[in-house]
């Protein structure tokens, strides 16, 4: 069984569409919807916005479900200076943008930075040869500065910054579960990013989930997980 995570309903909703012989389920609060998806037993959910809220659902679906692979999809804003619209980015590795590099070599697993599964990864760029691999940058304040957009350039070389996949990745790296994260850039995660967002939210979470559903097939023909 494979696990998607995302973090809204329009980030989900490509993927429910394409799902067979669904049905559902309500695990710690958290609804989750199992049938198939490119011929692989599947279970989909919402986790909501931010760390908390990420983790908690991701956590759900591992000790309900066991998967043998989490997918985490959706939007993100850019952050690298050749990153821009509908650009999608796939995560080498994960950290979180407000936590002090103190407090994650101190206390996080990993020293606070997450790797992602290889042979997912190369699903997702097999899926999308043009997809950008590199750091992911999550915190629960959404970007909308320059000043802010620039420090995670120089601090992380972070490709985008969003407000769940760090928090899916530690809870995967924690119950040793493979996880690959795919994010489709809506917005540049500067002064304009509310405006942007708007207009590139729906097309950018599409895109992210087509991504997710050819890595699957590809992981599903190529029989990795056997």
């Amino acid at each position: 069984m494979i696990a998607v995570i995302c973090a809204m309903e329009v980030e989900l909703e490509r993927i429910l569409q394409a799902m067979e012989h669904i049905s559902r389920e309500t695990v710690a609060g958290v609804e989750c919807t199992l049938g198939t998806l490119e011929g692989c037993d599947a279970v989909a959910a919402v986790c909501s916005v931010g760390k908390v809220s990420a983790a908690q659902c991701t956590q759900a679906i591992l000790s309900r479900y066991a998967p043998q692979a989490v997918f985490h999809s959706g939007i993100a804003g850019a952050v690298a200076p050749d990153v821009g619209h509908m650009d999608v980015v796939c995560a080498r590795e994960l950290t979180y943008r407000d936590v002090s590099e103190e407090v994650k070599r101190g206390f996080l697993p990993m020293g606070g930075y997450f790797l992602a599964d290889p042979r997912l990864v190369s699903a997702v760029l097999r899926a999308e040869p043009e997809c950008k691999l590199g750091c992911i940058a999550t915190g629960d304040l959404f970007v909308s500065s320059a000043e802010e957009k620039k420090r995670l350039w120089e601090d992380y070389h972070a490709l985008c910054a969003d407000m769940e996949s760090a928090a899916v990745a530690q809870v995967c790296t924690a119950n040793r579960t493979p996880f690959a994260v795919i994010r489709c850039i809506s917005d540049l995660a500067d002064g304009d990013a509310h405006e942007d967002y708007a207009s590139f939210e729906r097309a950018a979470a599409e895109k992210s989930a087509n991504i997710l559903r050819s890595a699957l097939k590809s992981i599903t023909e190529s029989n990795i997980f056997n």
